[in-house]
């Protein structure tokens, strides 16, 4: 195999690199100080050289790109769960970019980092990868009050930040694995369920361009209910829902592995009963419900909860002062986006992505997810 990318002076590539001559030496010495296995050291030498050219190129193609290097645990989940080849992403993404080219009514982002997050949320169906794109611009263009927020500098978005509603946790579950976003809503007199919810799309937006755990390993939700009230139930009608669920389901491409509810009142029982039909069953049994944190702990430990719930995962002030300033940082991104969209008038297809999803109120069809 030729080398790729030969003479690139980045830092990711020169990070990969290093990797590969670390991972050489450690596998070589070792064996070199047993009498035993001296003989078949060098038996071993191809499968090592082997793994030193594919780390080699995997840094290269993706500093090509302009995509994010993973670590080894994560490389690894991307080719064995999500189908990702290194060689084959360039044709991938460029097959993505000439697509919305080609489309008159689609203005999106096609930076390398954004679209991978696509066909990794997609395993690489470039089917389903243009399905979601679509259908991600198509639902801020139509409903931007509920998942197209562009002012990050909106006092009311803040307030409900500081409030500390939505918390992407720092430490991922078991260390390597889904995101943890931990759901504590406010009185619902201080803010309406869609405000808080639009905040939550906006942090989704950034955990899709940073996050390379919530990309591969999905996220896992605890949503704290304890200040749950009939208002919020009152707000959570089936056409909300259902716009909710599909939004997150057909739109993002960040794979919710599990929804955990904790402290959640009987009346709660109303939306549960509502949104549940509406999921597929593989996805019902995603649903669970805790009535404490023994026995959400079989599933999330403590350890991962932050501090103010016993855990060792952050505290709630220190999360929200992070993602505070983190909005800051993606001011520019959020006034960009902007322009990107869809306008219907111009679509070749005269079926709208969600036409058969909110064609008529209190007819529901299942939603088909991983």
């Amino acid at each position: 195999m030729q080398a790729v990318c030969a003479g690139s002076s980045s830092d990711s590539s020169h990070t990969h690199i290093h990797g590969a001559i670390e991972y050489w030496l450690s596998n070589s010495f070792h064996k070199s100080t047993c009498g035993k296995c001296h003989a078949s050291m060098f038996n071993d030498f191809g499968q090592i050289a082997v793994e030193i050219q594919r780390r080699i190129l995997v840094g290269c193609v993706l500093n090509m790109l302009q995509i994010r290097l993973l670590n080894d645990d994560l490389q690894r989940k991307a080719r064995e769960e999500l189908n990702e080849v290194p060689a084959r992403m360039h044709e991938d993404l460029q097959a993505l970019k000439i697509w919305i080219e080609e489309q008159p009514h689609l203005c999106a982002n096609t930076d390398d980092q954004f679209l991978i997050c696509f066909l990794r949320g997609c395993k690489y169906s470039l089917e389903k990868a243009k399905k979601k794109i679509d259908s991600y611009y198509s639902f801020k263009t139509k409903f931007p009050e509920f998942c197209n927020v562009t002012n990050v500098d909106s006092a009311r978005l803040r307030e409900i930040l500081r409030s500390g509603a939505f918390l992407y946790l720092p430490t991922p579950l078991h260390n390597n694995g889904p995101r943890i976003v931990l759901v504590r809503l406010s009185s619902a007199e201080m803010f309406s369920l869609e405000e808080v919810l639009a905040v939550n799309h906006l942090l989704q937006d950034i955990a899709m361009l940073e996050d390379d755990n919530a990309v591969i390993n999905g996220l896992v939700m605890i949503a704290d209910h304890k200040e749950i009230s009939l208002s919020h139930i009152l707000q959570t009608t089936p056409t909300y829902s259902k716009k909710w669920i599909t939004y997150n389901h057909e739109s993002i491409p960040l794979r919710l592995k599990s929804i955990h509810f904790l402290n959640a009142p009987k009346i709660f029982d109303i939306v549960y009963n509502t949104a549940k039909p509406m999921l597929p069953l593989k996805q019902q049994d995603r649903f669970l419900n805790h009535n404490s944190l023994d026995s959400l702990s079989q599933y999330v430990p403590l350890k991962y909860l932050p501090k103010d719930y016993g855990g060792e995962n952050g505290s709630i002030k220190e999360i929200i002062a992070e993602w505070d300033k983190k909005l800051d940082e993606y001011r520019d991104y959020f006034s960009k986006s902007i322009q990107w969209g869809t306008d219907e008038k111009l679509r070749f297809d005269e079926t709208k992505p969600y036409n058969d999803t909110f064609g008529s109120e209190g007819s529901f069809r299942k939603l088909e997810f991983d």
